[in-house]
């Protein structure tokens, strides 16, 4: 009976460890069929630090090959965006801290609004933070690590 309290000792503090990670997984399957449909193929984020509710995929009036994607969250408002978009991509006038996402070199702009700036094989991203307690660079560069 002694083993038995002393593993649910050491096991609950843990279990309510791993419940109160604010790390939310965002399942892309859909998203992924509709870029796909628009005949491209790119990877995205499976995981925010906060539930994200829905996602629109805004399409341009005019014919363009960079694709946007707004994520919105519990509230309805929009809490991140994704460009996407071929390389190479030329900034002018960006000042940014360089960062590393899944071995590719980027840079992260802090903001309101702060940016992720990577390209990783077909596609150019930018992942911007609409919402004021996610937009860290560490927490950035953790959403873009898990784009698959």
């Amino acid at each position: 009976m002694r083993r038995v309290l002393s593993l649910l000792f050491l096991l609950v503090p843990l279990i309510l460890l791993g419940c109160n990670q604010k790390e939310e997984r965002f399942d892309h399957a859909a998203l992924k069929e509709e870029l796909k449909e628009e005949g491209i193929a790119p990877k995205l984020p499976t995981k925010f630090p906060l539930t994200i509710e829905g996602y629109e995929h805004v399409i341009p009036p005019h014919e363009t090959n960079i694709h946007e994607v707004t994520f919105k969250g519990e509230d309805g408002g929009m809490k991140f965006s994704l460009t996407i978009q071929p390389p190479p991509v030329e900034y002018i006038n960006v000042e940014g801290e360089e960062v590393t996402v899944n071995g590719n070199k980027g840079f992260y702009v802090e903001g309101p609004g702060s940016s992720i700036h990577w390209t990783d094989g077909d596609y150019h991203y930018i992942l911007t933070s609409y919402s004021d307690e996610n937009e860290t660079k560490e927490k950035m560069i953790e959403i873009a690590e898990s784009f698959q």
